[in-house]
């Protein structure tokens, strides 16, 4: 927890450096920096960045794909931690200039020759070197192997609407570029703010003073960390919702562990009550008595601490996979590089707070069996009467407690086991078996249908659409006016005819209009839309990359228009069909097959490795890919290791649970055995004395079940209430949860209390 937030936190003063964005996204336009900087005297400094995809390097003989980033030379002003090791900032300013890292330039030095102003390809064009930074290693930002300025490279590719640096200034919220800015220490955060939010709603909603939409803000750099919408992809991101779950289940494993602790020390508390006399009566003071208990209770925790920092060394892996999530940069950086990898660290700082817990758990461990054991005096144990003040009444609490914590994690992981299972069942309302998906880098028809013609050429490949967005991963939505003068908005996905039959999409209704240049609309969004004549006014206000439907050609069922994990869904969507030579970056390729072999999946890879080795030069994979039914799951990945993360804790904590219950009923067999016997005496028998020694323990989980039971349900609904598509009827889960946990409880205490209920008793008589 504490290594991501140093990481949102990594930059001097990072109260005063601010990204501009939406509430769904950090990405606008080219222009914002100039627009800051003339009308934001407060600003210290300003820069803008975007992702150079891929670019292309020539290191000696070969040509390879490197992770790149556009910027300007004030990237080092709002950022001053990143460091230039050599050459000068200043002279970072023209499209030809780059900056390359510490280990690249590693990789390019021939025998020691001084690499600052010389050249290098890149992207089939001479680059001047203008310095080396020191590696991004663990920082905030992406570790780019180069920084170009961004001046040079495909500006097209990243700056919103199509509009270069070079044109009139065109504002969109739908860009590529990140404008960071850095304030004055001397100005107000809020008044500054404010103006800063004036200036986006003037420049990107005009109306904005009448509606007073409060959509464009500036958000801190560690507010910018935690975004939950999508951020570019430039710098790396944390999961507040998993820290702030981590951080609550934890702490909830550390009590239980604590109480698990201190129950059984009480509960041995009386066997030593004798070793605790004799040294009273040896002249041990009460203090020294309580020192004696924690010191013990400090040294056994120093030995668990060290074996459990050992565990999560080894662990630490497996906990990196289960804290990261998937996303479209898997193919540009590597699954290592897209979250904050936690570590086991041993510098100074952590040495200091590893001991200082291990010193805080060992005394708040060992103060109250201390406290209790102090309490004996010689005289009670003589007499025996110690025992009839011992009734254990606060390991019963602490008993419960560790089962109001297994019962709470168990009924959650069952519901989210439900809610993962409806998700990756949702209906599509399309084809989604024999569907193979892939999204690569293409800009027009001519490019496409390059790979396109490679793809068909393959045995088990049966027809081969292209197009752009599928049921539930749509990335492109259109605002247009309704008949009734409502603006609504309408994710959509454009294909050509071949790619809109292979969605097998549901067809409701066909107003028998020519497939091309026809707008197919869900049910929900034709009658949203209020149309009355399906071939004249609605479907012409529709321009979707240079593409015009001329018709609304039919009705499709409500298909969804995103991930099944959503808050909130559009029930909008509709698909417009256009002829292939009209599309521009509908660069998707949807392929029927003849079944879903693995091999299959790879072949199609492979050709598109061919693929871009003769574009290119290089052999890439595309950004994303895979068979629909795949990816749909492959969507549902973040939830799905925050659910393995949440069963592993109701494991351990109900592993915790038990092993407290066995302890207990282990002691209380051996304490009750001389009751036993004297009821056995008095006529009860083996089966008797079973049940009712194991019933006192099957009702402190009822208690326990009580009191986690109405808690595990406020926090299903707090957990379900995030997704619009989920689950109904489960209260039976908690039911289970409740059988699951009194069943292993029942089993726990079973063998002990039968071995103490088959005691004979002249033997244990005997012993009085």
């Amino acid at each position: 927890m504490s290594q991501q937030y140093d990481t949102a936190h990594e930059t001097p003063d990072w109260q005063r450096v601010f990204v501009l964005g939406s509430d769904q996204y950090l990405g606008l336009t080219y222009w914002d920096k100039e627009e800051l900087e003339m009308n934001i005297p407060e600003v210290e400094s300003v820069t803008h960045m975007t992702i150079e995809w891929a670019p292309a390097v020539r290191v000696g003989d070969d040509l390879v794909r490197l992770t790149g980033m556009l910027t300007d030379a004030d990237f080092f002003k709002v950022f001053p931690e990143y460091e230039i090791l050599q050459g000068n900032i200043e002279d970072f300013q023209g499209p030809n200039d780059i900056l390359v890292s510490e280990s690249l330039a590693r990789r390019i030095v021939i025998d020691g020759e001084e690499i600052v102003g010389s050249s290098i390809e890149v992207n089939e064009a001479q680059r001047t070197i203008r310095g080396i930074y020191r590696d991004f290693d663990n920082t905030f930002f992406m570790p780019f192997d180069i920084l170009m300025h961004i001046s040079g490279g495909d500006i097209l590719m990243h700056i919103s609407g199509g509009w270069g640096a070079t044109q009139d200034k065109k504002f969109g919220s739908i860009g590529y570029c990140n404008t960071w800015y850095r304030l004055r220490s001397d100005v107000s955060l809020t008044e500054v703010n404010e103006k800063v939010k004036g200036l986006l709603h003037k420049n990107y909603d005009k109306n904005w003073t009448e509606e007073k939409v409060e959509k464009w803000h500036a958000y801190r750099i560690d507010e910018a960390f935690f975004f939950d919408g999508a951020s570019g992809s430039l710098w790396r991101r944390g999961n507040s919702r998993m820290l702030k779950l981590l951080t609550a289940v934890v702490l909830l494993l550390l009590f239980s562990a604590i109480f698990n602790y201190i129950n059984l020390s009480l509960a041995l508390t009386g066997k030593r009550a004798k070793e605790m006399a004799t040294r009273r009566l040896l002249g041990a003071t009460r203090a020294s008595v309580i020192m004696k208990y924690i010191g013990e209770s400090v040294l056994f925790t120093a030995v668990c601490f060290f074996a459990a920092l050992l565990t999560a060394y080894l662990l630490t892996p497996m906990m990196n996979t289960l804290l990261s999530s998937t996303n479209s940069m898997m193919a540009y950086f590597g699954t290592e590089d897209l979250a904050v990898s936690f570590s086991i660290n041993m510098t100074p700082v952590y040495l200091v707070a590893y001991t200082c817990l291990i010193v805080l758990l060992g005394t708040t461990n060992g103060l109250l069996p201390a406290f209790v054991a102090s309490r004996y005096k010689p005289i009670d144990v003589i007499r025996g009467t110690w025992r009839l003040k011992r009734k254990m009444i606060i390991n019963r609490i602490f008993i419960v407690a560790e089962n109001v914590l297994a019962v709470f994690l168990i009924s959650v992981a069952l519901v989210m086991e439900l809610q993962m299972h409806h998700m990756l069942t949702r209906p599509t309302h399309s084809a989604v078996s024999n569907r193979y998906y892939i999204e690569y880098a293409a800009r027009d028809y001519g490019q496409m249908k390059l790979f396109k013609d490679k793809v068909e050429q393959l045995p088990f490949v049966t027809a081969t659409g292209i197009g752009r967005g599928l049921p539930g991963i749509i990335n492109m939505q259109i605002g247009v006016p309704s008949m009734n003068n409502e603006r609504i908005y309408i994710p959509i996905i454009l294909c050509d005819s071949t790619y809109f039959r292979l969605l097998g999409l549901e067809s409701e209704e066909d107003f028998s209009h020519p497939l091309t240049h026809s707008l197919w609309m869900s049910r929900s969004a034709y009658n949203a839309s209020g149309v009355s004549d399906t071939s004249t006014v609605f479907a012409r206000r529709i321009n979707v990359n240079g593409s015009r439907p001329e018709f609304i050609g039919g009705i499709v069922h409500d298909f969804p228009t995103g991930p099944a994990s959503e808050e909130a869904v559009n029930p909008y969507g509709a698909v417009l069909i256009a002829s292939p030579e009209e599309l521009i970056y509908s660069n998707d390729l949807l392929v029927e097959t003849i079944g879903e072999e693995t091999s299959y999946d790879e072949r199609i890879r492979q050709a598109y490795r061919e693929y871009r080795l003769e574009q290119s030069g290089v052999q890439e994979d595309a950004l994303v890919y895979g068979f629909v039914s795949e990816l749909n799951s492959r969507q549902l990945e973040p939830l799905r290791l925050t659910m393995q993360l949440v069963e592993l804790f109701a494991l351990i904590a109900l592993l915790i649970a038990l092993l407290g219950m066995l302890a207990m009923s282990t002691y209380f067999a051996d304490e009750n055995t001389k009751q036993i016997a004297v009821r056995k005496v008095f006529g009860s028998d083996v089966r008797k004395e079973t049940w009712r020694n194991v019933s006192s323990y099957l009702r402190l989980t009822l208690i326990a079940s009580c009191i986690g039971i109405p808690l595990a349900v406020w926090a299903a609904r707090v957990y379900l209430q995030r997704f619009a598509y989920r689950i109904s009827g489960y209260e039976w889960v908690f039911v289970v949860a409740v059988v699951i946990l009194a069943v292993i409880a029942f089993l726990t205490v079973l063998w002990q209390t039968q071995r103490a209920a088959k005691t004979n008793p002249a033997e244990e008589l005997k012993k009085e």
